[in-house]
């Protein structure tokens, strides 16, 4: 038999094939995106960002990492630190041990004298003589020991004797110039506090001791002067002549500015001491015997007494020494003085004079 007669017959494949359709009609509806160039820049702003977070929590601030820098530089040399210290003190060993044993005689002292001048009446003659042989003893035995540098000089605005003067012969000298001078303040500050009560009345005591510190601290100004002169211009001024005196310039300006500071502060004082302080006016019986009749400061029956605008009553000694230290009422803190005026109670001052 013919093989092709046993086949199937042929079918058009085309006709099992499914209609087509139209694909668009398939596609989900479209939404509105943004714009490339938007998208594209709120993803630069994420990721700048991002990055800004990553960079503030992973690197430390400029200052603080400094900061660290500078501690982590000490931690390593603060050996070789101490090392240096300690052997600028052992080759100064006795010029700081005079120091420490001068500042420690000054505030002994000081504190002394302020407490005697407070007891007004009941201070101590012997304890005021005391102080004062006590300073004038360390004068004289610093002056005595070191007679071969000749120490005095620079207190009359001459040049010690010595070979070289560099930074510490500098700081020595204007040191022990500066001590004896207060020494010296105290000193006669003791003289007054001994006066008795009919030569200088205790009211009028503050005004000495007022003019007496602003003089003090006026010719310690001048003293370091001559000094501060030798060490800028140097052994050789040839050297460094011209900034020898560009130094000097600067220094004398703003040393002018200080002396007449000073200058002015002494001004004052002349004034406050040629001129009568009245606190209040004088108190009748019937007020001291409604305010007590015992003052509230010293706790005694009134001596002269003094009633101020605030209508409290006081001893007029008792009221001038309070105004010496404060400015306001003892009992309402009302203020009664303009200005406080310092140095009144005795006290010198400890500031140190270097330039």
């Amino acid at each position: 038999r013919d093989l092709r007669s046993l086949r199937p017959p042929e079918r058009d494949l085309r006709s099992l094939r499914p209609p087509e359709r139209d694909l668009r009609s398939l596609r989900p509806p479209e939404r509105p995106t943004e714009p490339p160039q938007l998208c594209r820049a709120g993803g630069d702003r994420h990721g700048h960002a991002e990055e800004g977070t990553e960079e503030q929590a992973g690197t430390p601030a400029p200052a603080l990492s400094e900061l660290k820098a500078v501690i982590g530089w000490l931690q390593k040399g603060l050996p070789f630190i101490l090392i240096l210290l300690a052997k600028v003190c052992f080759q100064h060993k006795l010029g700081i041990a005079v120091c420490i044993g001068m500042a420690s005689t000054f505030a002994y002292a000081n504190s002394t004298l302020r407490e005697q001048v407070a007891l007004k009446e009941k201070r101590s003659v012997l304890v005021v003589f005391w102080i004062l042989a006590f300073l004038t003893g360390n004068t004289l035995y610093l002056l005595y020991t070191f007679s071969s540098q000749q120490l005095y000089n620079s207190l009359i605005f001459l040049k010690p004797s010595l070979d070289r003067l560099d930074f510490f012969d500098l700081m020595w000298i204007v040191g022990i110039a500066d001590f004896v001078l207060k020494y010296l303040t105290i000193a006669l500050k003791c003289l007054i506090v001994a006066l008795p009560k009919i030569i200088l009345a205790v009211k009028s005591k503050g005004k000495f001791y007022l003019i007496i510190e602003e003089l003090s601290q006026l010719f310690r100004s001048l003293v370091p002067i001559q000094l501060w002169y030798k060490y800028i211009m140097g052994d050789d001024p040839s050297s460094s002549y011209f900034l020898g005196g560009i130094l000097i310039i600067m220094y004398s300006l703003c040393k002018s500015f200080d002396i007449c500071g000073r200058v002015g502060s002494v001004r004052k004082a002349l004034k406050v001491l040629c001129t009568p302080q009245t606190y209040g006016v004088r108190a009748t019986s019937q007020q001291c015997s409604e305010a007590g009749d015992i003052c509230a400061i010293c706790q005694a029956e009134f001596r002269e007494p003094l009633i101020l605008m605030c209508q409290h009553v006081f001893c007029e000694e008792c009221l001038c020494l309070w105004f010496d230290r404060e400015k306001t009422c003892p009992l309402c803190r009302s203020v009664t003085v303009e200005t406080l005026r310092c140095w009144k109670d005795g006290t010198t001052s400890a500031h140190f004079q270097v330039y």
